[in-house]
Parts: structure tokens; sequence; C-alpha cells
């Protein structure tokens, strides 16, 4: 009788399936800004350390503290080998942001391009009038990915999240993919513009302003991550759960 529970004991652990591993969402990760101590230091040790202008706060962050910026005269420019992440290649961007108020005005968030005019542009900002997040990732008129800017339609907490996959776009929001967009030819956004929040050069052109609000959480990687590993990723810190934990 031992015999035979034996024999099926080890039958039911041969035959059980055997859970996936977990995404490595450390696996090219470039540069990673917790904001947890106030400053802008890349937590992944990378190097890419960001520079804060004006005087950014502290305040409740989607996890522990994020940063809270003005919409004057905040905003913070990131140095290091994060800014070689957008040119021709593959790439991701993660982060959490919150605005504090409506405004009539786009605002600046995410953002890496020489000038306004439409050419080698990696350019996100937060449209509340026409309730988008205008996403611009394009290398010239007519040579981009299409519509990918997801809607915005409630205030609070939101995670954004951008994959470049050679002749593929996505924007995911709060873990959900929402648009796709295809080139064939793929996009090239490559120029010597630092990566930078809240300071687009569109800023005082065509009613762009900086960003009032919190942001927490961004992180830059040079891969594309899979749906699976957004949805990860949005998972550690869901919307819902924003403050929990927050002693500002």
């Amino acid at each position: 009788m031992n015999y035979l529970l034996l024999f099926f004991g080890l039958l039911f652990v041969s035959t059980s399936p055997t859970p996936s591993p977990s995404p490595d969402l450390n696996y090219g990760l470039v540069a990673y800004y917790s904001f947890d101590q106030c400053d802008a230091r890349d937590d992944s040790g990378n190097g890419s350390e960001g520079i804060l202008y004006g005087n950014p706060g502290c305040w409740c962050g989607i996890d522990n503290n994020g940063l809270l910026l003005d919409g004057k005269n905040d905003y913070v420019e990131f140095t290091g080998v994060v800014n070689r992440c957008f040119t021709t290649s593959d790439f991701t961007v993660s982060f959490y942001f919150k605005a504090e108020k409506n405004s009539i005005f786009k605002q600046s968030l995410l953002s890496k391009r020489s000038d306004c005019d439409p050419e080698y542009t990696f350019d996100i900002q937060l449209d509340q009038r026409a309730q988008k997040i205008q996403t611009e990732l394009l290398q010239e008129d007519g040579v981009d990915y299409g519509d990918l800017s997801p809607d915005f339609k409630e205030a609070g907490w939101y995670h954004y999240a951008l994959v470049r996959k050679g002749r593929h776009a996505h924007t995911y929001i709060n873990g959900i993919l929402i648009n796709s967009g295809t080139r064939c030819s793929g996009v090239d956004i490559s120029n010597d513009a630092p990566l930078n929040f809240s300071n687009s050069p569109c800023i005082g052109a065509g009613g762009t302003r900086r960003f009032q609000g919190i942001l927490d959480e961004l992180r830059i990687f040079d891969r594309a991550l899979s749906h699976e590993d957004i949805q990860v990723l949005y998972d550690r810190y869901p919307i819902e759960q924003a403050n929990a934990d927050c002693f500002s």
C-alpha cells in the first residue's frame, strides 16, 4: 500500500504543471528613479542621475515618496547613458503620475526633442482638455507610428508605459494595452537633447506648460517589455493602493 501511495505521489508531482517564472524586470533596466529620497538619483546604479531645477518637493507617491512639481519652474533633466536609448532601437518607458488640477493647457511630461519642430521627436504631454496623453514618436511628418495617444479621463493616479519594438509601438494605461501602431521602415528619433520631465521645448508654444503634479517610479529599459512584463510591473503598485504607506 505504501509503495502505491509513493508511486501515485511521484506521478502527481511529475505531471503537475511547472509555474511560469516571474519576468526579470531588472533585465535591460537602464535607469530607475524611485524619488523616495526626494531627489532624482538613478536607483539602478547605472549613473544616469537626474538634475532637479526649480524647487521640486516631496509628496505622497504611488509608493513611498514621489516628486512634486509646481507647474511653473520645476523640472528634471536626466544625464548619462539613458539618453542613448532613444534612437532606432527598442526601448520601454514606464512611470506613474498624478495631475494636481485640471488645466486648459497641455502639460509637458517626458520628452527628448531638440526643438518644437516635428522632427526626431519623443514627447509625451498631458492634454486634459482633449482627455488624451499625447504621445509623439516620430522621425518627421508622416514617418511615425500613427496615433499612440491613450485616453485620459478621470483625475487621480495613472501608470503610463510606452514600448517600441522594431516596427511596432504600443501604449499602456494601468497595465492595459490601449493603442498600437506600425511603421514598416521603422522610426528614427535620434537627437542630442537630454531626456527630461516637464521641460519640453514646446513649452510656451501651442499652449504647452510645465506639469503640475506628482511623478513617481520612472523606469527606462533598453528593450521592449512584453504585455506580461507591463502587467507585472503595474501590479507591483496598482493605483488602488496609492498612498497606502505614505507618511509625507
